[in-house]
């Protein structure tokens, strides 16, 4: 799959208000069970089509969108985030409870979405960012979300591959460092996505 399918997209808002709640509660284990956190102030949650399908349903419902042309401009949008063969792709969250002081605390993290990467086997696998759905490109400034790609070499994705070859999330910012193992069932699953075929 190179792009979503909206074979399971409701584009009627009434009709998916009334099983909203019921996906909601579907996907909720799904993304969590997805998600690494880095710190107690940063979250990476690794995408895939079910995800992402999910994503693009909760804007075609809040958005009240039903335009064909606009459904395929969102599906297109977020098909860049799909995995495949050499990819990961994942939502950074940049979390901060004091409202105040989030202008502050993001100028303290300015370029943590850079800062990201995937260690395995040796080999470090840079975090690249993507521009938002509906932006032109990566964003000057950190913001509370940010989009990310990691690009594997094949050497990296195979031993990404090997379960003997520990992999690490890793966040070396000057303000902000920390790091989580990628292990367990959200390893099975990125190995799942890394088994897919297309470029």
């Amino acid at each position: 799959m190179t792009t979503l399918s909206r074979d399971g997209l409701v584009l009627d808002p009434t009709q998916y208000a009334a099983r909203r709640r019921e996906t909601r509660d579907r996907m909720i284990p799904l993304r969590r069970s997805r998600r690494l956190r880095l710190g107690d102030q940063l979250l990476v949650e690794f995408e895939n089509a079910e995800t992402l399908t999910y994503q693009v349903q909760e804007m075609l419902f809040t958005e009240g969108i039903t335009d064909d042309a606009d459904v395929a401009h969102e599906l297109d949008a977020y098909s860049r985030l799909l995995p495949s063969s050499h990819q990961l792709c994942a939502t950074l969250f940049v979390e901060l409870d004091d409202v105040g002081a989030v202008r502050e605390q993001l100028r303290r993290l300015a370029g943590v979405q850079h800062a990201i990467r995937i260690d395995v086997g040796g080999e470090r696998v840079p975090a690249e960012e993507l521009p938002g759905p509906d932006e032109d490109g990566p964003s000057a400034e950190t913001h509370s979300l940010h989009f990310l790609r990691f690009r594997f070499s094949d050497t990296a994705r195979d031993a990404f591959r090997d379960p003997s070859a520990a992999a690490t999330l890793v966040v070396d910012h000057p303000e902000y460092s920390d790091d989580c193992a990628i292990d367990g069932d959200l390893r099975k699953s990125l190995l799942a996505d890394l088994a897919l075929e297309h470029a």
